[in-house]
């Protein structure tokens, strides 16, 4: 998944993910849901619709036409809104001060206090209280799954033993990029239902492989949790994945599409964008510095630009680092950053620090927050114990059991709510 900013929490909470564009003025504002005792009125509607958009351009994510689109966000919108009353039924609330918490853990993360993290969202054009609001729902979520689903999950020794005994076959382990549709279909659902879902799920098909988009496509179509965000699973190993998606993975190249694949929530259609092999119980860590100037900053190229000729010419980048660089975490430190892997930071400055080898300086280069000149200073394999791995594969088979109950839960609920779409 492409990561255009630094902001993420629990996993998969991404800035871009997550905040919300600033209201427009609204002159009339119409129910356009009910949901039980509560409705969805247009005016959020187009706030959501407008910060989707956003977040879709951030990613360079095509989406379909805007009717199709409008409709797709007013049903998540609505599955959000069941979700906030069961979780007041249940007595699950969110206090102020675990968003606080949550938030200073994102700006942590991205080598700021709160209030420069607060200043960066507003120079951006995103309202904060817009963005609290953003964290508090995926906060009230994750309680909500953690009472309702992940209580119930049961991971035995045995599951561990086979999901290692998996990953070292070869001594290699796969990762796979996937890209996911679902067409959803009720377990209960009669013949004709599951025939007219049969017939969807091969007309998708059919849209893909004559080459249309399918992060578009899966936007119009997928009942999937990620549908808005193109159906991207990310990486995966085949034992995070349902038997029936890793069995096809395995005989799939990279650009193939399936074929409708059955499940007890409805036919999937998945996509191996990437494929590659990783040594088994060993990881690949980086260490580097780095000088950075803050997006806001005209000249930050410019400077940064003369600051490497200084550098190239004999000045130690730690004093240079700590005088100019405007990252509060890592200036007092000569500019050192955290030893990281692969997914702890942003692509950009992954895919630089991957090209160069220590001691070497990177040209100036931007992501979303700013402007960086990049150090790497070490690299090394780190080798896990067998406590790590089996944390890890624990880890990987709940995440697994976790996402197929969650869509069988979300389903269930919205069954059992009263709603009306009033346009």
């Amino acid at each position: 998944m492409k990561k255009h900013l630094l902001i993420t929490l629990l996993g998969c909470l991404a800035l871009t993910g997550t905040h919300r564009a600033q209201a427009a003025d609204v002159v009339l504002d119409t129910i356009v849901a009910v949901v039980n005792d509560g409705v969805v009125l247009s005016s959020e509607l187009a706030n959501e619709v407008t910060f989707l958009k956003l977040q879709a351009q951030a990613n360079n994510q095509n989406l379909p036409d805007d009717a199709v689109f409008r409709e797709r966000v007013l049903e998540r919108m609505i599955n959000q809104q069941i979700q906030r009353q069961h979780a007041a039924k249940l007595g699950i609330a969110v206090d102020a001060s675990s968003v606080n918490r949550a938030i200073e853990q994102v700006a942590q993360g991205n080598n700021m206090d709160t209030a420069q993290f607060r200043q960066t969202l507003s120079s951006q054009g995103f309202d904060y209280d817009y963005y609290r609001q953003s964290i508090e729902h995926e906060i009230l979520l994750n309680r909500l799954i953690q009472r309702d689903v992940q209580s119930r999950i049961r991971i035995s020794k045995q599951e561990v033993d086979d999901y290692i005994s998996a990953s070292k076959k070869s001594g290699q382990q796969e990762r796979y990029r996937v890209q996911h549709i679902l067409i959803a279909v009720p377990p209960s659902a009669a013949q004709a239902e599951v025939d007219r879902a049969l017939a969807r799920a091969n007309g998708v098909i059919g849209q893909l492989r004559s080459g249309q988009d399918f992060a578009q496509i899966a936007a119009a179509n997928s009942d999937g949790a990620r549908a808005l965000e193109g159906g991207d699973l990310g990486w995966r190993v085949l034992q995070e994945l349902p038997d029936f998606l890793s069995a096809a993975l395995v005989t799939m190249q990279v650009g193939a599409i399936s074929e409708p694949l059955r499940s007890p929530n409805g036919f999937h259609i998945v996509k191996l964008t990437d494929k590659s092999s990783d040594a088994q119980q060993s990881q690949s860590e980086t260490l580097a510095r780095h000088i950075f100037i803050d997006g806001d900053s005209a000249n930050g190229q410019q400077t940064l630009s003369e600051i490497r000729q200084r550098i190239l010419a004999g000045e130690k980048f730690e004093t240079l680092a700590a005088q100019f660089s405007q990252d509060p975490n890592s200036s007092p430190k000569g500019g050192e950053l955290p030893w990281f892997t692969d997914g702890q930071m942003p692509q950009e400055i992954e895919t630089v620090a991957s090209g160069l080898a220590p001691g070497k300086l990177s040209a100036p280069f931007r992501t979303q927050f700013g402007w960086h000149l990049l150090e790497v200073l070490d690299r090394r394999t780190r080798d896990a114990s067998s406590d790590t791995v089996r944390a890890e594969a624990e880890q990987a088979l709940r995440a697994r059991k976790i996402e197929q109950e969650k869509e069988r839960w979300i389903r269930r609920l919205r069954d059992e709510s009263f709603i009306e779409v009033r346009g």
